[in-house]
């Protein structure tokens, strides 16, 4: 089948139309992956500045390891009590040494 010559002025005629489409084409395919590279490193700049959740959840991760709300107290109760603790064997231990009342307040000026 021969191109007829009124084929080829309709053909020249939307020549003009046809690049822009393929250049529209061309460069869609460039903004796509262009839009898509800019999704990318957003999405990597708020992974990195976000609290991520974690792969693995074993039931040992999902654990509270809390000993004290068990027992009923809290920790700065406990740390409370030590410090009393160690309050009391100080005061304990300054009881011990023996002190005499009268020395050193009695001076010898005989000599």
């Amino acid at each position: 089948m021969p191109i007829q010559p009124i084929d080829l002025q309709t053909l020249f005629a939307h020549l003009n139309q046809v690049g822009k489409e393929q250049s529209v084409l061309k460069e869609g395919a460039v903004l796509q992956q262009a839009v898509k590279g800019s999704e990318l490193v957003k999405e990597t700049q708020h992974k990195d500045e976000s609290v991520n959740t974690t792969k693995s959840t074993d039931a040992e991760n999902q654990k509270i390891k809390d000993s004290e709300s068990r027992e009923g107290g809290t920790a700065r109760g406990k740390e409370e009590e030590e410090e009393k603790e160690k309050e009391e064997k100080n005061k304990k231990m300054k009881k011990q040494y023996f002190s005499d009342p009268a020395l050193g307040k009695n001076i010898d000026i005989s000599g």
